[in-house]
């Protein structure tokens, strides 16, 4: 084992409170180290952090969506700490890793891979709560890589975490799960495709049709994945002998991709987002309670779905007809490989 080579995680935190504790207790536990960068958080996240002593806080002083800016200064300070050569593992806070992972002969491929290798995993999703889990197939995310210092070129929004050169190594690593709770709590991942929704409009990076289809406000969870199954009691175990809490997933009222959106909602008029799939959601009745000083200053224009009932029906026709050719693509598909 190359024992000298550290596992550095980097993990971007906004207003993450509700599974920080769940997540620095069980990555302190792999970790050498664990460096945050915390984007102005204003729920307790950042009096969470001193309890764990791997912990290295970055502020982020960015009050925009930028994966790109938080990437840099993540990596950049990893480097700055630690030089090259060791194990990045670029995992967001409700990325858990799985309890078995460590006893696994992926682990030990992983600490001894060379330097300059893409390491990839399987992201389980925990479907409403910890009992069953959506799997995927095709090998996983690049959420790691043996550091060798190249040159990383994210993108602001959607980007790879870590360095992905071209013709790099890599590392498929089947046997290590990181556990994700996205799914656990429906409301805040209905909230967050809203959010997502607005700013690929703004950012115009994907088109319409493209944001109908991947932030659906109707979308079957289970879609998502390739199939769904009982979670492997090995997943959880040890870390709840080692009394670490793995299944409370509180759901609020509102969350920070609420707010956020809101200001963006705002700021560009509900006009331009008159065809995006967010307005199943109450915005005015959020609008007239939203009080609090330090998320900005709401305007006080009333926020409601522009050119309704037309707008809802021109978005029905272009998700019907997006839906079409999907079905007709895959038949197409299906015809020519039964044909060959």
């Amino acid at each position: 084992m190359n024992s000298n080579r550290k596992i550095v995680v980097l993990t971007p935190v906004k207003n993450e409170a509700w599974i920080l504790h769940r997540f620095l207790r069980v990555t302190s536990i792999f970790a050498d180290a664990i460096l945050i960068a915390d984007q102005q958080s204003i729920d307790g996240s950042l009096e969470i952090y001193p309890h764990y002593p791997k912990v290295t806080l970055i502020n982020n002083e960015n009050t925009n969506f930028n994966e790109a800016e938080r990437q840099l200064l993540l990596l950049n300070k990893a480097r700055e700490l630690y030089g090259t050569n060791t194990i990045l593992l670029a995992i967001d806070a409700d990325e858990i890793l799985a309890a078995n992972a460590m006893q696994t002969e992926n682990w030990e491929n992983m600490v001894n891979g060379k330097p300059g290798t893409v390491l990839y995993f399987e992201k389980p999703s925990f479907y409403k709560n910890t009992s069953k889990v959506i799997r995927f197939n095709g090998g996983g995310w690049p959420l790691g890589y043996i550091d060798d210092g190249a040159e990383h070129e994210p993108s602001e929004i959607h980007s790879v975490r870590i360095p992905n050169p071209e013709n790099a190594s890599t590392l498929y690593l089947n046997e290590i799960k990181f556990l994700h709770y996205n799914t656990t709590r429906l409301s805040a991942f209905k909230s967050k495709l809203r959010f997502y929704s607005i700013l690929e409009n703004i950012k115009n990076s994907r088109n319409l049709r493209r944001r109908l289809r991947m932030y659906n406000s109707e979308i079957d969870i289970l879609e998502i994945g390739d199939y769904i199954e009982s979670t492997p009691k090995e997943w959880l175990k040890k870390w709840e002998e080692n009394g670490i809490e793995m299944h409370l997933t509180p759901e609020e009222d509102y969350y920070w991709y609420d707010y956020e959106a809101l200001k963006l909602l705002l700021h560009y008029g509900p006009r331009r987002f008159l065809l995006d799939d967010i307005w199943n959601f109450d915005w005015e009745t959020f609008r007239q309670t939203t009080s609090q000083p330090e998320l900005g200053d709401f305007s006080k224009e009333e926020i409601k779905r522009p050119f309704f009932p037309f707008s809802k029906l021109l978005q029905m026709s272009i998700k019907s007809l997006d839906r079409t050719w999907q079905l007709t693509k895959r038949f197409n598909k299906f015809s020519f490989k039964t044909n060959h």
